[in-house]
C-alpha cells in the first residue's frame, strides 16, 4: 500500500514539474524537420503538375522540374563551398564533396554544354574532379580524419541518403527497358520521365537539406 502510495505521489510531482527545456527543443526539430520534408514532398508533386498540366511543354531543360533540380544542386554545391571557407581545419574533406557535387551540377547542364559540342560537360567536369582530388590528397592522413569530422554530423545521412537514391534506385528505376517490360505495347516515354525526373528532384531537395544543415552545424561546431 505504501509503495503504491510512493509511485502516486513521485507520478504527480512529475506531472507537475512539466516539460523539460531539452524536450521541448527535441520536439520542435522533430517538428520542424517533418515540416521541411512535407514541403519538399509538395514541392516535387507541385513542379511535376505545373509542367505537364498547367504549363503543359513537358521535361524539358527550362522546366520547373529542371530548374528546380539545378537550383538545388548549385545550394548544396555553395554549402559545401562555404564550409571550406570557413573552417579551414576542414577544407580538404569539404574540398572533395564540393568537388563532388560541382560535377553533379555540371552533369545536369549537359544540355547547354551540347551547345559548344556533344559530351562537352565531361571537360569541365574533369577539370573540377583532377584540381579538387590533387588539393585534398596533399594531406591525405589530415583529409580522412577531416572527412571523419564532417561525416560525424548528423545531418550527413541524410546527403548520403539523397545520393544513393540518386545514383542507384533512380537510375536502376528509370531505365527503359525496365518500364517497356512493364507497360508493353503502350509504353509511353513521358509517363517515365515524368516518374523518373519526380525521382531525381526528390534526391536533390534531400542532397541539399543534408548539405544545407551540414555546413550550418559546422559553422557553429568547434573541433
Amino acid at each position: 500500500m505504501k509503495r503504491k502510495h510512493s509511485t502516486f505521489h513521485e507520478q504527480h510531482i512529475d506531472a507537475q514539474v512539466g516539460i523539460s527545456d531539452s524536450s521541448k527543443k527535441a520536439l520542435y526539430r522533430s517538428s520542424l524537420n517533418a515540416l521541411v520534408i512535407l514541403a519538399i514532398s509538395l514541392l516535387v508533386n507541385l513542379a511535376i503538375r505545373i509542367d505537364f498540366s498547367v504549363l503543359k511543354h513537358g521535361l524539358g531543360e527550362t522546366s520547373i522540374t529542371e530548374v528546380l533540380q539545378l537550383l538545388m544542386l548549385i545550394v548544396s554545391t555553395t554549402s559545401f563551398y562555404l564550409v571550406l571557407r570557413e573552417r579551414k581545419d576542414l577544407s580538404h574533406a569539404a574540398t572533395l564533396i564540393f568537388g563532388f557535387l560541382a560535377v553533379l551540377t555540371i552533369r545536369e547542364m549537359d544540355a547547354w554544354f551540347d551547345i559548344l559540342f556533344h559530351g562537352a560537360w565531361v571537360l569541365p567536369a574533369l577539370v573540377v574532379t583532377i584540381t579538387c582530388c590533387a588539393y585534398a590528397f596533399r594531406r591525405h592522413t589530415g583529409t580522412i580524419n577531416q572527412m571523419a569530422t564532417i561525416l560525424d554530423v548528423r545531418h550527413m545521412n541524410t546527403l548520403i541518403g539523397g545520393v544513393v537514391l540518386l545514383v542507384v534506385f533512380s537510375r536502376l528505376y528509370g531505365m527503359g527497358s525496365f518500364w517497356q517490360s512493364v507497360m508493353h505495347e503502350y509504353y509511353v516515354r513521358e509517363v517515365k520521365d515524368v516518374s523518373e525526373e519526380a525521382m531525381e528532384l526528390l534526391c536533390y531537395c534531400l542532397i541539399t537539406l543534408g548539405a544545407v544543415k551540414t555546413r550550418l552545424t559546422l559553422k557553429h561546431k568547434t573541433v
